[in-house]
């Protein structure tokens, strides 16, 4: 789907894995569904301008720039991640909201991995399980994130300010 100028939503429930440069340069894509994808190749969704929703419930690993300049990315929710690579999400102005749920501190390659959006200049959040919050702080790479991390329970998922947590959310 490299260059595809008018793909704008991408909807592929039996899809395991994405390639390299899959959705690169796909301009007006705007919604990424893999519900059941578990690895992603580097430069997936890289310049994909317009993407605003991505559902990846079973990735275990975002690799190098697979997110690279996605600018209309606002959040970004990754219940079973345990690495992310290089640059992943480098460019994404708009990222104010990363949440992160297993129950173990997720290993970050690099600490550039949020250069050029809100998190990194300080007016975004990452969301991890409260009982992480601290291990997360002094994590190698995270240690440069450490003012934006906030426990997950804070998070809200539909927008409201109850600050409840949903449950069936939350990964062991």
């Amino acid at each position: 789907f490299y260059l595809c100028s008018a793909l704008t939503t991408a909807d592929f429930p039996n899809v395991t894995s994405i390639g390299s440069n899959a959705f690169k340069d796909c301009a007006k894509l705007t919604t990424a569904d893999f519900p059941n994808v578990t690895s992603m190749a580097f430069y997936a969704f890289t310049q994909c301008y317009a993407l605003t929703t991505v559902n990846f419930p079973n990735i275990t690993s975002i690799e190098d720039d697979s997110f690279y300049l996605c600018s209309a990315l606002t959040t970004a929710d990754f219940p079973n991640v345990t690495s992310i690579k290089y640059a992943a999400f480098y460019g994404c102005k708009a990222l104010t909201s990363f949440v992160l749920r297993k129950n173990s501190v997720c290993t970050l390659s690099s600490a550039n991995v949020f250069n050029d959006t809100p998190i990194k200049s300080g007016t975004g959040y990452i969301y991890v399980p409260s009982a992480l919050v601290e291990s997360y702080k002094t994590a190698t790479n995270w240690t440069t994130y450490a003012n934006q991390f906030r426990a997950l329970e804070s998070y809200t998922v539909d927008g409201t300010t109850t600050g409840e947590l949903d449950p069936t959310k939350v990964n062991a």
